[in-house]
């Protein structure tokens, strides 16, 4: 009955102390701010970037449906979509498939418009609108680019296409609008009316296969679903695909590939405990006096726990908004630089109520933690040994001068051996920070741009014929986008110092029986000790077709590349030389053929001296050379996937197979007019009615800054803000330190020490605890990163970074340690110094 069990008196005690001592819960609740909104960030970037690899998986499934039904009829489709499991369905019927040559390895579906089918597969036309008549059609940029059709409204389009029994069709259309789209790489349709299709196949609807797209309720274990959707409502296997974004290895993946923008919260629970901790530490001298008194009167170690445990609860509550709102605004600036190639911002678009919570969660645990010691210990302690531990007083014979005088600068040289453990938590909080800083910092700076650009393009931009912008995409030469025009007017421009042109051509040729069975000798001979050359490729069943066809009939598929200037520097320089000589000058005479062989050591194409028949004429061979056309745009037909390459100059392709159209430019400039050349450019790929492709070298200088700044940015960011904190505990231990000494500073004041000569005292001890943090500092930062940085490099990925050491974080810091150290005991001074020497020394702490 007698037992104290009163709990609401704790929060009473905790209010008052907000209430009474609002310097310092103030300066919990700023860290408080701190620690909730790194949190907030380091889990909304995480999930930014998480989300952006499965947003990827999605658009390269090419729908956001999660299950693709394909080749049903209109009957087992509504069956399918009357499952309970399934949320919502959209369908298109296809008519077939386009098949012409140009498409290459791309897939084009001709189907009938569906809104919300093309809204699942982000296929709806940006320019234009879909067909609404018979006779139009709505095409993706990829697909008009390779079949050459212009980017006109109202532009004629000429189709060929497969139907389901394999009947092929020729039909014309009108261009009524297009779009470009991410799904669209692989996969895409061409849309046309009901009406339409009725005219163009006979049965139609009956006789056209129903591709099913489902979302349903509950997005897991997707392979099982469908196979028990299909099996539920008895229809025969068919075929399915899942969306990748749902896949569970792609979702681990993904969450792996997102691991490192997590890492940081780690930091911040250590650096925030620390910061917490720290601040409460340095206040506890009044806190034990406090609690002392308290339990004189009668309250419970329980009690004195739940007191510090509300308290804990009140300062995190105080600090959730306004952590989230800066964690969402940090956020908002820095992930849209980290995560690219998006129209949407990224901070808006992967939104979501779960980073936050986590960020709640995360500084409720830290400041209990941070609580937690002080709380278990005060609660167990006696009153008497609470007030023993406050007992600070000075050594005998320490401060005075062999003259029995005390020097300011001994009284300041003794105040900073009180203490030692607030010092100490200061130290390693700066000195943490330090660290994280410095080392992300020498990774940033070295990371080297120039490495970089020139490892992406060996010259500064380069222009492409709309068909071969992309790899999936087959060159198509008849498309004529760049002209002759356009590169008289390149070649016209000031800051343009050079224009190079790429023209290729397939050809079918034969091969004589030397060379044929030099190249079947070639690729029948080992490649490791478990295979041949030959059977290295099995994974590419076209590549094998041509070996094949070329040891059974020596037929083979030639690709002829016509090359100057910058282009056959590369190829001098990347292409070594299996035989001859492949001298510039003589090649340049327009009578000689590089042949290119397989990249390895041998010869696996005509060579040296021997005759080669292009165009109809017997051309000399000056050297082979090992291939290396990885600077071609686009991709060649699946039957060349097995070729052999020829360089020849200008003159001479021009001379064997006049009138090709330009299939690539690669343009170097000087870069002082970069910005006023890409204006240009710009303005002049938007005035022309065909596609072409533009790799800029701001768009790769944009790539490297985005790359470096994702590799390093959140770790910077995360390592500012605990500078941040370690510069404000640094200023905790000042101003707590000299508040908690009023009386003392009064009783000096009472033996005639001037108001001057304290603050000389105040300014000389910041300056002491400045120099003592700055001699720890300096050589422990400068030995970790001397000695650590070069061995971490060494496990990195170093192709475009040159090492590049710098203690810039460290120099940034000691200033404006020395400006706290000068300024805070000075602002203390008039709190000290307020009232008269007889009330300061009334006080009782």
């Amino acid at each position: 009955m007698l037992a104290n069990n009163n709990l609401k008196i704790c929060h009473t005690l905790a209010w008052r102390d907000f209430k009474f001592h609002k310097a310092k819960n103030l300066l919990l609740a700023f860290a408080v701010v701190l620690i909730t909104g790194l949190y907030a960030f380091t889990f909304l970037l995480g999930s930014s970037v998480e989300n952006a690899f499965l947003l990827n998986y999605e658009y390269r499934y090419g729908s956001t449906s999660h299950i693709l039904y394909h080749g049903l009829t209109a009957h087992q489709a509504d069956k399918l979509a009357q499952h309970p499991n399934v949320k919502s369905t959209v369908r298109i019927s296809a008519l077939g498939q386009l098949s012409d040559e140009m498409i290459g390895v791309r897939s084009v579906e001709l189907a009938v418009i569906n809104q919300d089918y093309a809204e699942s597969i982000l296929s709806v036309p940006t320019t234009g609108r879909l067909p609404e008549k018979p006779g139009e059609i709505a095409l993706d940029e990829f697909t008009m680019d390779s079949l050459g059709v212009l980017h006109e409204l109202g532009a004629p389009v000429s189709v060929q296409w497969t139907d389901s029994k394999g009947e092929q069709h020729n039909t014309d259309f009108t261009l009524c609008g297009w779009w470009a789209s991410p799904t669209n790489f692989t996969e895409a349709c061409a849309w046309v009316t009901a009406e339409c299709a009725v005219r163009l196949l006979s049965g139609y609807p009956d006789t056209v296969s129903v591709t099913l797209g489902v979302d349903l309720h509950q997005p897991k274990e997707l392979e099982q679903q469908a196979q028990q959707i299909m099996t539920d409502q008895g229809v025969n296997q068919v075929a399915y695909t899942t969306n990748l974004a749902y896949n569970e290895a792609r979702m681990e993946m993904a969450s792996k590939q997102a691991t490192p923008f997590y890492i940081p919260a780690l930091v911040v629970l250590l650096c925030g405990f620390l910061m917490i901790y720290s601040i409460i530490h340095v206040a506890m001298d009044q806190d034990s006096h406090f609690f002392a008194g308290l339990k004189t009167l009668g309250m419970t170690p329980r009690q004195i726990r739940w007191v510090l445990l509300e308290k804990a609860v009140m300062l995190s509550l105080f600090g959730l908004f306004p952590g989230w709102m800066m964690g969402f605004g940090i956020h908002y600036l820095v992930t849209p630089r980290i995560v690219t190639g998006m129209e949407q911002n990224p901070a808006i678009y992967f939104l979501s109520w779960e980073p936050f919570a986590l960020a709640a969660l995360s500084t409720f645990g830290t400041v209990f933690l941070a609580y937690f010691l002080p709380a278990a210990r005060t609660g167990e302690m006696m009153p008497t040994q609470m007030l023993r531990n406050l007992d600070e007083r000075m050594p005998k014979g320490q401060g005075r001068s062999s003259t029995g005088q005390v020097s300011i600068f001994r009284l300041a040289l003794r105040s900073l051996w009180r203490n030692k453990r607030r010092t100490i938590l200061s130290l390693l909080s700066l000195l943490f920070s330090l660290l994280l800083l410095c080392s992300t910092w020498i990774r940033y700076t070295s990371y080297d741009e120039e490495l970089y650009l020139n490892g992406m393009s060996p010259w500064d931009y380069t222009i492409e014929d709309g068909s071969a912008v992309s790899d999936v995409q087959r060159y198509n030469p008849n498309n004529r986008a760049i002209t002759e025009q356009i590169v008289s007017d390149l070649r016209g421009r000031s800051e343009v110092l050079e224009v190079s042109i790429l023209k290729s051509k397939e050809v079918k040729l034969t091969a004589s029986d030397e060379l044929r069975q030099r190249i079947v000798d070639f690729y029948n001979e080992p490649y490791d000790e478990t295979m041949t050359r030959r059977e290295s490729q099995a994974a590419y069943p076209d590549w094998c077709a041509g070996l094949d066809r070329l040891e059974r009939t020596g037929n083979y598929y030639g690709i002829v590349i016509a090359l100057e200037d910058a282009y056959l520097r590369y190829v001098l320089d990347n292409c070594p030389v299996t035989s001859g000589d492949f001298d510039a000058e003589q090649f340049a005479d327009g009578q000689y053929v590089v042949a290119a062989g397989a990249y390895a050591e041998g010869v696996s194409s005509p060579a040296a001296g021997e005759t080669v028949e292009l165009g109809g004429e017997q051309i000399p061979v000056l050297a082979s050379v090992m291939e290396d056309t990885s600077f071609l745009s686009g991709s060649n037909s699946s039957e060349s996937s097995f070729h052999l390459a020829y360089f020849v100059p200008m003159s001479l392709f021009e001379q064997l197979f006049p009138d090709e159209g330009i299939r690539q430019l690669a343009v170097n400039i000087d870069h002082n007019g970069q910005a006023e050349f890409e204006r240009y450019l710009s303005s002049y790929k938007q005035g022309l009615n065909r596609g072409i492709g533009v790799w800029m070298r701001s768009d790769c200088q944009e790539a490297f800054q985005n790359a470096r700044l994702n590799e390093c940015l959140p770790r910077l960011i995360v390592g500012i803000v605990l500078m941040i904190i370690g510069l404000l505990n640094f200023a905790n231990m000042l101003i707590t330190k000299t508040m908690v000494r009023k009386k003392e500073f009064a009783v000096y004041q009472s033996l005639g020490m001037t108001s001057r000569q304290l603050q000389w005292l105040l300014l000389t001890e910041g300056l002491l605890h400045a120099a003592l943090l700055t001699v720890v500092l300096l050589p422990v930062t400068f030995l970790v990163t001397w000695f650590g940085m070069p061995a971490v490099f060494s496990q990195l990925n170093t192709w475009c970074m040159t090492y590049h050491y710098t203690l810039a974080p460290l120099w940034a810091a000691l200033p404006l340690m020395l400006l706290l150290a000068m300024a805070v005991p000075l602002m203390c001074c008039s709190f000290i110094e307020k009232g008269s020497i007889t009330e300061r020394l009334r006080i009782v702490p």
